[in-house]
């Protein structure tokens, strides 16, 4: 198992990618590097793990209020990047506290709705209910590049084959100059492997990236790969929102070697490669500096017992964990509090008096006119976190 919050540093994998966002010279050039900085988020994002250790891991199930922060320190030239991160809802099921290894090494369920993969917990419902949505800000000032936005899942069985993971949410980039927003909608992702219990996860559809200059990337996803049959596969096109003319193309694996395409010039070169341009880890303070909520702090003690493969210990301070959210969720209620007053680094704020906001519920609607209504899964009409001044 691993925290959920992790997840949440793969914005930043690639730091200098991410601060040349801005210094593209044309509209054209700053939303392929967006293109290109968005591909090189996925691996880490989605199967780095699986590459690690063989097989995706199941994260722990956050808890309101807990919070993740992280820094890539750069050079003169890229500047700082800084993370911030925060579940910001927090909707959980009532599940059975297991945690213990299948004895057959795959899945075995218990007779009691629980399904147990390799040590791993899930609660055996046809829709997985709750939401859990986190709120994101990562942002280099030097650059004038920020992303901001927030990020949850509903997902459902999707028996024999897996599960199947709708993401909700979105990103939004904003250029300090020249002024620019892009707004990133996330894929949606098929859990496979569960019935040899190696699994790990495919991206399927579609997802946007629309930008105020009046550019759209649609990225394609495929299982099955467009040229060469492997898994991870990508094709992206790049083109004016009102259904003008491509100017570039990428395609190839987005776990592996991408190439892009000037299609005016007949040129193609290397796009991404996650085997050369390896990520950059965080800097992530000593857990002896870590507050109470912060991930890697909060859940020491159950990754420690799983570590040390005493899986009834870990359910034990699994269980102690759930329950003190639980007695604080009565004790909200009892004071007339939202989840919104736990928290400590994001705020709800109106989108008619934010500016991202406003630059989201325009983009969102060019977005729905050149693509339909599907192009975004949002949980809430007007879902808007924003990091605390």
């Amino acid at each position: 198992m691993f925290c959920c919050f992790d997840s949440s540093q793969y914005w930043g994998d690639h730091p200098k990618l991410f601060a040349a966002i801005s210094s593209g010279k044309t509209p054209e050039d700053r939303l392929l590097n967006v293109t290109r900085w968005f591909i090189s988020t996925l691996y880490g994002s989605y199967t780095s793990r699986s590459t690690a250790v063989g097989m995706e891991r199941k994260p722990y199930n956050p808890i309101l209020g807990e919070q993740y922060f992280a820094k890539w320190t750069g050079d003169e030239e890229t500047g700082d990047a800084i993370l911030n991160a925060e579940q910001v809802s927090h909707h959980p099921p009532v599940s059975v506290s297991l945690l213990r290894d299948s004895p057959r090494g795959g899945m075995d369920w218990n007779g009691q709705g629980v399904l147990t993969l390799l040590g791993f917990l899930f609660t055996n419902d046809i829709s997985f209910p709750g939401r859990q949505i986190m709120g994101f800000h990562l942002e280099n000032k030097k650059a004038g590049v920020t992303l901001e936005g927030h990020c949850g899942q509903k997902s459902r069985f999707a028996m024999p084959a897996g599960i199947d993971v709708s993401q909700t949410g979105h990103a939004i980039i904003t250029l300090a100059e020249p002024k620019e927003h892009y707004l990133i909608t996330l894929p949606s992702l098929n859990i496979r492997g569960m019935v040899t219990g190696r699994p790990y996860v495919e991206l399927s559809g579609s997802t946007y990236i629309v930008s105020s200059t009046g550019l759209l990337t649609t990225i394609e996803y495929s299982t099955r790969g467009y040229f060469s049959g492997e898994r991870h596969s990508f094709k992206a096109t790049l083109k004016p929102i009102d259904g003008g003319s491509t100017f570039y193309t990428a395609q190839g694996l987005w776990s592996g070697a991408s190439t892009f395409t000037d299609v005016k010039k007949n040129e193609t070169s290397l796009f991404f490669d996650s085997e050369a341009d390896k990520s950059v880890p965080p800097e992530i303070k000593p857990q002896s500096e870590l507050g109470p909520l912060e991930s890697h702090k909060l859940w020491a003690t159950v990754t420690n017992a799983i570590n040390a493969r005493d899986y009834a210990a870990a359910s034990r301070e699994k269980s102690q964990i759930e329950e003190a959210q639980r007695a604080l969720a009565r004790a909200r209620k009892e004071r007339g509090e939202t989840q919104a007053d736990a928290l400590q680094i994001f705020e709800l704020v109106d989108e008619d008096n934010d500016e991202t906001g406003k630059a989201f519920a325009a983009l969102k609607e060019e977005l729905i006119d050149a693509v339909g209504a599907k192009a975004l899964k949002e949980d809430d009409t007007r879902p808007h976190w924003r990091l605390r001044r």
